[in-house]
């Protein structure tokens, strides 16, 4: 099971960032999907698995609220 993309931006946020548009991350960070380098986000994976190095902003981000606000829902 998958839940989206994440992707190495080496943007000096430390982690993966977690793709919320395509060609945008959850911390807001835009780029060029064709270009970079994405991977599947994976349920259930080991604790070592790299994808557990999300970058700060992106862990801590209120997918709901992102979500809402790509659907127009931002209140």
């Amino acid at each position: 099971m998958t839940t989206g993309y994440v992707v190495n931006l080496e943007n000096g946020h430390n982690g993966y960032c977690f793709e919320s548009l395509l060609g945008v991350t959850y911390c807001g960070t835009t780029f060029d999907p064709a270009t970079a380098d994405r991977e599947l986000y994976a349920i259930g994976r080991d604790d070592d698995h790299p994808h557990n190095m999300l970058c700060f902003d992106c862990s801590k981000a209120d997918t709901r609220t992102v979500r809402g606000a790509v659907r127009g829902e931002l209140r």
